[in-house]
């Protein structure tokens, strides 16, 4: 028997999840290195592969899902931009797509520019990504 808990949990990860397939499918296809990130990635948040192809397979409606903890959101939004760039090339609606997520986030617009700069090259180190946290946190303080 499944818990409330344990089913808010797994209901957390299959809309976090559909995040990214929603971005990866914005170009009518999913290929192969973004089917075999959004794998790690869902492994990475405890959920098993064929949880992950099921997802795939049937991803539902795009409707953006919202962590509520700010921690939560840059996990979002770090995930959502190795995404973008899995295949070295940014489209429109991969921008328009990150800005709508960024707005909904409450976040100052122009952290776009910082993040497609940011991943430009690969992937940031972790230090990179804690730096680039901390500073977007303190713009959103004050």
């Amino acid at each position: 028997m499944t818990t409330f808990f344990e089913h808010q949990r797994s209901s957390y990860k299959r809309n976090y999840m559909r995040n990214l397939i929603c971005l990866a499918s914005l170009d009518g296809k999913l290929d192969e290195e973004e089917r075999t990130l959004i794998q790690k990635i869902g492994a990475k948040r405890g959920l098993k592969v064929w949880q992950v192809s099921e997802l795939v397979e049937s991803p539902g409606n795009c409707e953006i899902f919202l962590p509520e903890s700010m921690n939560n959101r840059m996990d979002l939004v770090y995930d959502l931009m190795q995404i973008v760039h899995i295949d070295n090339e940014v489209t429109e609606y991969e921008t328009e797509f990150m800005m709508t997520i960024i707005e909904a986030l409450h976040l100052q617009p122009e952290i776009v520019n910082q993040l497609m700069a940011m991943f430009q090259e690969g992937v940031p180190s972790v230090e990179e990504w804690k730096e680039f946290v901390s500073f977007t946190r303190e713009c959103e303080n004050g």
